[in-house]
């Protein structure tokens, strides 16, 4: 199979950006709050939110194979 030089250029110009992009926000790892930051106490996770995302995967998948 022959790679046209526009699909090279492409090719090339992607993995360039995912490579600078990824260590881009490598460098905002180390910023942080400071130690005087008043926490919020963890919120709860509802039950109700599993049993969303049940429902929905279940309709999604009736959906889907309803299309075939």
């Amino acid at each position: 199979m022959r790679i046209n030089k526009s699909r090279y250029l492409a090719l090339v110009l992607i993995i360039v950006f995912v490579l600078i992009s990824a260590s881009s926000y490598a460098q905002f790892g180390d910023i942080g709050f400071p130690d005087d930051v008043d926490d919020e106490p963890v919120a709860p996770i509802s039950g109700l939110i599993a049993l969303g995302l049940a429902v929905g995967g279940y309709l999604g998948i009736r959906q889907t194979r309803k299309q075939d």
